[in-house]
């Protein structure tokens, strides 16, 4: 066999893991956003840098601030 023909492990979200090693971790950020549509899309620009495989937003007891929480392969 070729050193392509490895195809890596599926996981359940359709993505491959690097190695039999990866796990699902969970991280987060708190973001400022003046509502939850813009709280979203810079919560995805910021999951973006972990290479996160989702990300969602909570509101925070502050005004103008939201929880950023995402999931990636670490």
């Amino acid at each position: 066999m070729g050193w392509f023909s490895w195809g890596g492990t599926s996981n359940e979200m359709g993505e491959y893991l690097p190695d039999d090693e990866a796990t699902l971790q969970e991280g987060s950020e708190i973001i400022e956003a003046k509502n939850k549509e813009s709280a979203r899309e810079e919560c995805k620009d910021v999951a973006s840098q972990y290479d996160a495989v989702s990300s969602d937003v909570e509101e925070t007891d502050q005004d103008n601030t939201w929880n950023c929480k995402f999931k990636f392969w670490g």
